[in-house]
């Protein structure tokens, strides 16, 4: 590979993530605003988590049609269509009203499906193994950007801040696409080699049998309580403790958790090699337990600890079961199996928040949350038993990184 070919395969990897990413910062964008909507719009707590919901429905069933190696194939076209469909969403998203604010949701989950594989597919492809956390962790980085740059605005603007926050991100969305289109074609050979012959196995109108990891059901089941615990924190956490008059928690408590969640999933390749045994599980039971304490004996102090618990035990245990999951995936393969890890754990954590909206509309947001996570940390203590360490993840005779 010449210089400039390798600076070019440097600068795709460098787009493919940043496109990926700006799908989560405006999926996570809407949560800080969630309490400004439910204040102008008078939103029940049912609605707010369709918010979430509709997003996830969208995602899966989008995820699931595409959660076949031979996709991997169409990956650039896929990557370029979800930013396109992205910058639709932001233009609904700007619509003050309630049935705009849940279309621009279901083109959201629409952009994320068409995106999440073909970008695991592209950044594997052009650089390896160190590709396999890209899913995960453009999930933390742009979710971090899109919660603290939504509830800056939100803490400059108040009810104004909606629209500066989708029309921005529909302007950058813009120019990465362009940007992108043109790289990609620069490096369409290559990237066709990467995608079409690596395998060597894969032909066009062949059905594939994707073999799925041995550990698939336990793999899957932690993923789930870690992104349960992550979406139910991001998108109700402002709001219950608007709700319960406790502001410093409402403004730092979502943001710190990205924060600390994106740290972790950086760090957990250097925590590998000096504390393999780890789990992110026990972080995340104490962080949920401290949250249930902070709602219930009104401690602003052991919300933030607690939030910022959650966030870094949940960087920790979803890239490690996602890493996992994948390990050993040729590029192709990776595409398709970080469609089925993605699905699968966003339907587990699309459940239980459409469970948590109707409970708070039942008996209310401080109950709620106290139950709520309660129940998060006994699961994520009993997820001990057989959610993978930080050794798991390491490729067979690769090192930590």
């Amino acid at each position: 590979m010449t210089a400039r070919s390798h600076r070019l395969a440097l600068l795709q990897t460098a787009l493919v993530s940043a496109a990926f990413a700006m799908q989560l910062v405006v999926s996570n964008a809407i949560n800080p605003l969630l309490p400004v909507y439910r204040e102008q719009l008078d939103l029940s707590a049912l609605v707010l988590s369709l918010t979430f919901v509709l997003y996830v429905g969208a995602l899966v069933a989008v995820l699931s049609l595409l959660a076949n190696p031979r996709f991997a194939r169409h990956a650039p076209w896929l990557l370029l269509v979800s930013l396109v469909v992205l910058i639709a969403s932001d233009l609904f998203a700007v619509h003050p009203e309630p049935w705009s604010i849940l279309a621009s949701r279901v083109l959201v989950g629409v952009a994320g499906g068409l995106g999440t594989g073909a970008a695991s597919a592209l950044v594997v492809g052009t650089i390896g193994a160190a590709g396999r956390a890209i899913t995960s962790t453009g999930n933390i980085a742009g979710a971090v950007v899109g919660t603290v740059g939504a509830q800056l605005l939100v803490s400059l603007l108040g009810a104004a801040a909606p629209a500066p926050v989708f029309l921005g991100h529909a302007a950058i969305a813009a120019v990465l696409a362009v940007v992108l289109a043109v790289v990609l074609w620069v490096r369409r050979r290559p990237n066709a080699r990467a995608l079409e012959h690596q395998t060597g196995a894969l032909q066009v109108g062949t059905r594939q049998r994707m073999p799925l990891p041995a550990r698939a059901v336990p793999l899957l089941l932690a993923g789930g309580i870690t992104w349960a615990a992550l979406s139910i924190s991001v998108v109700f956490s402002a709001t219950i403790f608007a709700e319960l008059g406790q502001t410093a928690v409402q403004a730092l408590g979502p943001a710190l958790l990205l924060v600390a969640s994106g740290a972790l999933q950086l760090a957990s390749p250097a925590l590998a090699r000096v504390a393999p045994w780890l789990s992110g599980m026990l972080l995340l039971a104490l962080g949920a337990a401290s949250v249930a304490v902070a709602v219930v004996w009104a401690q602003p102090i052991a919300g933030v600890v607690g939030l910022v618990a959650i966030g870094a035990g949940a960087g920790i245990a979803y890239r490690a079961a996602l890493v996992v999951f994948t390990l050993g995936a040729r590029s192709s393969q990776q595409g398709a199996l970080a469609s089925v890890y993605a699905a699968v754990t966003y339907a587990e954590a699309a459940v239980a928040a459409l469970g948590v909206g109707r409970l708070s509309d039942l008996v209310g947001f401080g109950p709620a949350a106290v139950g709520t996570f309660g129940a998060l940390a006994v699961l994520a203590a009993a997820a001990l038993l057989w959610a993978p360490r930080l050794r798991d993840t390491v490729e067979p005779g690769a090192a930590p990184a």
